[in-house]
């Protein structure tokens, strides 16, 4: 697993196994044979790059094929922070949720 090192939080940023269940998967499947998790493995994609690639989509019964590159994104990485407090508003615990924020747009070239 590979890890991003980001205000002292490691974020992960791909694995090999679920997400959901940590099991291995096959990255030819959509879908984790265990528990069923529906993903998309784009580790191959350099979003930094501009070189093009191409995309294979479906639609209900037809199949497009399309040359891309990645346009205007960005992956932004937060943490929300709360606090369980006691009957006096005291701080007892801090409860850290990590996460990121994507948004990849795909250009069609020629």
């Amino acid at each position: 697993m590979r890890c991003l090192k980001l205000l002292g939080t490691r974020w992960k940023v791909a694995s090999k196994n679920c997400p959901n269940c940590a099991a291995p998967y096959d990255v030819s499947l959509n879908k984790c044979p265990y528990c069923g998790t529906s993903y998309f493995d784009m580790s191959c994609i350099d979003i930094d790059s501009f070189e093009p690639f191409y995309l294979k989509l479906k639609k209900g019964n037809n199949t497009y094929v399309s040359k891309v590159i990645i346009g205007d994104s960005y992956i932004t990485f937060n943490t929300d922070r709360q606090y369980a407090k006691d009957k006096h508003n005291y701080p007892l615990v801090m409860i850290e949720k990590n996460h990121m924020d994507i948004d990849l747009h795909f250009e069609s070239v020629t």
